[in-house]
Order: structure tokens, then sequence, then C-alpha cells
């Protein structure tokens, strides 16, 4: 799964003309949407995203930073484990997500693994649990 979502993260981050760098952190901050996926993998995906990250997503969008949290969050999401979806059916893996949940800011959340990503000096994460 990590490679999965690894590889769609990398792909969102193209899809925006940004690099990003796997980290080593621990202190995890954010807002976090939920998303679940059903089928030949049985996983809740965390995806975690400071206000600095969201900021600048926005701006590449939309070219300013008025937006409304829950919404930007749940598109990354969705675009994220979306996009780990296509990744997964090149590879014979197969199965549906649902629709993103909003959770608020981070509190400690029960994960198998996470993936540390780095773009422009900011970190975001996400985190999987098979289920």
């Amino acid at each position: 799964m990590n490679n999965i979502l690894y590889q769609s993260c990398e792909n969102f981050a193209k899809s925006l003309g940004i690099d990003i760098v796997k980290c080593n952190d621990d202190n995890i901050k954010g807002f976090v949407s939920e998303v679940d996926i059903k089928g030949d993998l049985n996983y809740k995906v965390y995806v975690v995203l400071p206000k600095e990250k969201l900021d600048m997503v926005s701006e590449i969008f939309f070219g300013d930073t008025n937006y409304d949290i829950e919404d930007l969050s749940k598109e990354i999401a969705n675009l994220i484990v979306g996009n780990a979806n296509v990744v997964a059916s090149e590879k014979n893996i197969n199965f549906d997500i649902s629709i993103p949940k909003f959770l608020g800011e981070y509190k400690n959340l029960e994960y198998d693994d996470k993936i540390c990503l780095k773009s422009n000096g900011i970190k975001f994460f996400v985190l999987y649990k098979e289920e």
C-alpha cells in the first residue's frame, strides 16, 4: 500500500507543478480527511494537511487563499486516494473508495504506517490502517 499511496502523492504533486521528497517525522499536525478503501485491499487512509499546505494548494488551484478548509482538505484527499485507485488498477489491484470525511485537526489516530512528504519546506502526511 505504501508504494501505491506514495506514487499517487507524487502524481498529485506533479499535477501542481511541485516536487515532493520523503521525510521522517512523527510530529503529525494538520487537518485530516479520511477515505475508506474497500475491495482487493481494505484500508482507512488519512490525509493530514497543515494550513500552510492548504494555502499553497489553494493558491495554485484558485489564485488566492480564500477557501473552505473542510472542502479543500476533502478534495485533496479525494484526488490522492482516487489516483491511488488508478495506480493500483495498473497492478491489477481493484478497490472502491468512499466519499472523503473531514475529521478536523489531527488528534491521535490509530494507523499501521505513514508516509511523510515535504514540498517547499512544508510537511504533510498520509496515514493508513488495514481493516
